[in-house]
């Protein structure tokens, strides 16, 4: 027997529904409020533009994640979106969407050990310009950063790889305190609300505006999703209903928190003034309360969000890396667990040094990645859509505890969406399409590793084990057809 098989049934189910809400809500919540505020603003050219794209981002956002309803409860397993879709599609399609998820948290990791330093910068503006070592790309990559990052990387990896409880516990906290902080931080700065600050409402016409907006918003309204990779882990208590409803309500808090951070620094100064800014909300709090005190304490928060943010797109890369693993899809080495935290160490190590790169090639990635991972997660979350469209029809007997609302009407509303949300980033021309060179390289890059795994891939996994893999797992009803799976490669 392969070695993905004897590890196949080996993880603590220690996830509460607190541990999901923290999950959820950290990883969707983290920093992009205070340092992408003002690259929102000069995207859509505008507060009004700025707040539609919010909320039509939500709106096409939501029967995607409605979807995750029906697929958590009827197949509650750690490999998430490859699950569905090898239930759904077949080994290759698990693949794609298996690595589209590695990459968007792997992505999410990268990018908020960026996020840190810039908000260090801020607090300690002596760091800025100190012992710059290269420059990439015309941006200066300097030692202090540059360890700060790495630090980040190392702490993270080396508590996953004690356990998850530590991980989500940590979670749930870092949550909590910064929405406390950040709810503080509007309540004193609405005082000092000027509406004439907001005006023009736009300087860009509504269409261009919201659109070009739109293709980076699946970056920052994202992340919800990693609760389904956590889903075999759930405490034995807690109800798959429960779990589910966990994504949905980190996705709606998540965003309207987004709204507010967005309109309320726009109304406190002119909104022009957070255009060319790395911190725009802290750099407004602090002009109108002539202190530095709210900037620095709003900078805190968004450094406690990034540390959140990270551990749990860091969770959910290494747990969809070991499933893939578990069912041949990549080399045998990333479902190894360690003997006594029974963590996935090869995985946890391989996230680490990609996250760790990132901090090598400093802020000239720092835009790219937040496009290409926007893409990725309309990749990603297109395809647990689509995997519950076809699975209710080669699986009707499949129990759904919660079945996505509004049935088919949320199904072809959401894939409308999806489509037409992909075809917006891909076709030349488009104000909301990849840009070129650079950020149709660094996709290329990511997806090359992606095949060169699969190449690589533990062929001793045959298509019968995959799918007893999958079904030993999920409720009972589907085991009658242990090799159903493969019919549909």
């Amino acid at each position: 027997m392969s070695q993905s098989v004897e590890n196949k049934t080996h993880l603590k189910k220690a996830i509460t529904f607190n541990g999901f809400l923290g999950m959820g809500i950290g990883c969707v919540f983290g920093a992009s409020w205070l340092v992408l505020t003002g690259t929102w603003l000069s995207t859509a050219g505008g507060p009004s533009n700025a707040a539609l794209a919010i909320l039509l981002c939500l709106i096409i956002e939501l029967p995607l994640a409605l979807a995750y309803l029906e697929a958590i409860s009827a197949v509650p397993l750690a490999g998430g979106e490859a699950a569905y879709s090898y239930l759904a599609f077949g080994s290759f399609a698990a693949m794609i969407a298996g690595w589209f998820g590695v990459l968007v948290n792997i992505i999410l990791c990268a990018w908020e050990a960026l996020a840190i330093t810039t908000m260090l910068r801020y607090l300690l503006p002596s760091l800025k310009g100190a012992m710059v070592l290269y420059e990439v790309g015309g941006f200066p990559v300097s030692t202090p950063l540059l360890i700060i990052g790495l630090l980040l990387v190392t702490a993270i990896g080396i508590m996953q790889h004690r356990g998850v409880k530590l991980s989500s516990k940590l979670q749930t906290v870092i949550t909590v305190t910064v929405l406390s902080l950040v709810i503080v931080s509007l309540t004193a700065c609405a005082f000092y609300i000027r509406l004439d600050n907001l005006q023009p409402l736009q300087s860009k016409p509504t269409l261009v505006g919201v659109v070009s907006l739109l293709a980076l918003l699946p970056f920052s309204i994202a992340g919800w999703e990693t609760i389904a990779k956590g889903a075999e882990e759930a405490s034995a208590s807690l109800s798959r209903r429960k779990t589910a409803l966990a994504l949905i309500i980190s996705l709606v808090l998540a965003t309207l928190m987004y709204l507010l951070t967005l309109l309320i620094p726009s109304a406190i100064v002119p909104w022009q003034s957070l255009l060319n800014t790395d911190i725009p909300f802290a750099l407004a709090a602090e002009r109108v309360t002539g202190t530095p005190v709210w900037g620095a304490l709003l900078t805190a928060a968004a450094c406690a969000g990034v540390v959140g943010v990270y551990n749990a797109c860091f969770y959910g890369a290494t747990r969809l890396l070991m499933y893939m693993s578990q069912v041949g899809l990549i080399p045998a080495a990333f479902c190894r667990l360690h003997p006594v935290y029974k963590t996935p160490t090869t995985a946890i190590l391989f996230v680490s040094l990609i996250a760790a790169s990132a901090c090598l090639l400093g802020k000239a990635v720092f835009l790219p990645l937040v496009t290409v991972a926007a893409f990725s997660y309309i990749v990603l979350w297109g395809s647990t859509l689509f995997s519950v469209i076809r699975l209710r029809k080669t699986r009707p007997d499949l129990p759904r505890p919660l079945p996505i609302p509004g049935g088919k009407f949320t199904m072809l509303v959401g894939a409308v969406m999806t489509l037409l949300m992909a075809a917006a980033m891909l076709i030349p021309g488009s104000p909301a399409a990849l840009k070129w060179p650079y950020e149709y390289l660094l996709l290329g890059v990511l997806l090359a590793i992606g095949v060169a795994l699969y190449l690589l891939r533990d062929k001793s996994v045959s298509e019968q084990e995959q799918a007893r893999l999958i079904m030993e797992n999920i409720p009972a009803e589907s085991s009658k057809h242990p090799n159903d799976a493969s019919s549909s490669h």
